[in-house]
């Protein structure tokens, strides 16, 4: 008797227990991921961490979360698969009551792109197993924007373009002036703008005089990035695509060195926008110049290309005096005849690619130190 009562009394607990699994597991209980940065560079570690909050006095003993995001984004191996292009992180919870739990992952971003985690599978059951159940994820943690890396192995490249120490053309004097610059006043001459007369000086000398301006050496710089490995009666038929990212990272160093002597930079790109025609950005300065640069860049798909004769017609300078630059893994007739109308710059990154022999830099990927035409 007293066995029959035990036994009862054992199978009311385990029932009670499974009802409360069943109608207070999910109760309070709730999943957050997110990455510790917005941006990153490829080869840069970030950091990525789950957190489980249990508010309820009933524990949670078994959780399990099973995310889906890109191959590029490098978890640790002994809790991760790669499956064709995705990747699968498994991670095991086991929070106590009123109690939050956290796991930091560190995570090597191998690859330029914009990932965030595209699936989240969470299980969790009650102390014997025999209640199971799913929930969904709060929070996904946002996108990753990964950049491209620069390429740096070969040194200061625009210097090697252009031929000088600070990757300009010498002139004799430049032929703008800067608004900012005064360096005095002179007499009013025929043509001069309204708004540069000094009212004040000229009132005390009883003749007209205009604000004298100082030259300036700032230009502008139009930067085309060539995504096509080859041309288009090459017999080829798909792309080379390490040759594709070479180029991306020889572009990302340009742009770097374009905007850290102070230039007015802006970015054409060979890949089809929403209106069907290149990627190309407004001219722009300084750091916030870069990051919109460096974010286009990474969301290059080398999907929809330009041709090169497509892309060069795109990148047509704006005003006298602008420069040009076109990083390419090729050249061909439709280069020379684009270099030699625009006076532009040319720099090919795929090693004995320069079919028309008009690089005025090569930047093969291993090269060692880079390689001058």
């Amino acid at each position: 008797m007293e066995l029959l009562v035990g036994i009862g009394l054992i199978l009311l607990v385990l029932f009670a227990e499974i009802g409360l699994y069943q109608k207070y597991g999910l109760r309070g209980l709730s999943y957050r991921c997110r990455f510790s940065d917005a941006h990153a560079t490829e080869g840069e570690t970030v950091s990525f961490t789950e957190t489980v909050t249990n508010d309820k006095a009933l524990p949670i003993p078994w959780m399990k979360a099973e995310l889906t995001l890109s191959p590029w984004l490098d978890f640790p191996e002994s809790h991760s698969t790669v499956s064709g292009s995705t990747r699968f992180v498994t991670g095991f919870f086991s929070v106590r009551g009123h109690a939050r739990v956290s796991r930091v992952w560190q995570v090597t971003c191998e690859k330029r792109g914009v990932y965030a985690v595209e699936h989240v599978v969470l299980v969790t059951a009650d102390l014997l197993g025999a209640v199971r159940l799913s929930l969904p994820a709060e929070e996904l943690g946002g996108t990753l924007t990964v950049f491209p890396r620069r390429f740096c192995s070969a040194g200061l490249l625009l210097p090697k373009c252009f031929r000088t120490g600070m990757g300009e053309r010498p002139v004799a004097q430049s032929i703008f002036s800067d608004p900012f610059l005064t360096a005095g006043i002179r007499p009013y001459a025929a043509g001069d703008a309204w708004n540069q007369i000094h009212w004040k000086a000229s009132a005390h000398a009883g003749t007209l005089l205009v604000r004298k301006q100082e030259p300036t050496a700032q230009k502008t710089m139009t930067i085309l990035l060539c995504l096509e490995t080859h041309p288009a009666d090459a017999g080829r038929m798909t792309q080379d695509a390490p040759l594709q990212e070479h180029t991306i990272r020889v572009c990302a160093q340009c742009l770097w060195e374009a905007l850290q002597q102070g230039r007015s930079v802006r970015l054409c790109i060979g890949e089809s926008g929403e209106n069907g025609s290149g990627i190309r950005t407004q001219y722009g300065t300084g750091a916030s110049m870069y990051r919109q640069s460096m974010a286009l860049l990474a969301q290059l798909r080398l999907e929809s290309l330009l041709s090169m004769p497509k892309l060069l017609a795109q990148g047509a300078p704006s005003g006298w005096g602008e420069q040009l630059l076109l990083v390419t893994p090729y050249s061909d007739a439709s280069v020379a005849a684009w270099k030699q109308r625009t006076h532009g710059t040319v720099a090919v990154t795929g090693n004995a690619r320069d079919l028309a022999h008009c690089a005025d830099c090569l930047v093969p990927e291993f090269s060692e130190g880079g390689t001058n035409a």
